[in-house]
């Protein structure tokens, strides 16, 4: 009998992380076929090499990427994707990705991110360079949440 409940408890605890994971997800079209491209680039370059070198290899890939603006959470995709805003502009941005937080998910160690998924690391990324952004472009940067002093 307590192992029936037990089986039963587990089976239950693994279901809500499954309906929690399952919504809480934010999807980037942009992104998922950057990802697809960047397989692509990955199977085409890197197929016929050793372990050490396809890993050099996917990380060369990957820095091209972001070198070119693609990849969220990174200053050049800020610059590529937001650099013609004004400061107003950058300031809405910043409220509209804050408002998605509920939404992205925390990623550990173990998990991978779905084709086109925005993680909470991304988002943040985004939202520390945008706020660099608005200071480069001679603004204000949101005001942290800490009360006065």
């Amino acid at each position: 009998m307590r192992q029936a409940l037990l089986l039963a408890a587990v089976v239950a605890g693994l279901g809500m992380g499954e309906i929690r994971a399952a919504h809480a997800q934010v999807i980037d079209p942009e992104w998922q076929a950057t990802q697809a491209a960047m397989k692509a680039d990955e199977q085409r370059q890197c197929r016929h090499m050793t372990l050490t070198r396809k890993f050099q290899c996917q990380e060369q890939l990957q820095e091209t990427y972001k070198a070119k603006g693609l990849v969220p959470g990174t200053m050049p995709y800020v610059r590529r994707r937001f650099g013609g805003e004004s400061v107003q502009g950058l300031d809405q941005e910043i409220r509209s990705i804050n408002r998605t937080y509920g939404q992205v998910r925390r990623l550990n160690g173990y998990e991978h991110p779905l084709p086109g998924e925005l993680t909470a690391d991304m988002q943040q990324g985004n939202v520390s360079y945008l706020s660099k952004l608005i200071e480069e472009k001679g603004g204000m940067p949101p005001l942290l949440p800490f009360g006065n002093r």
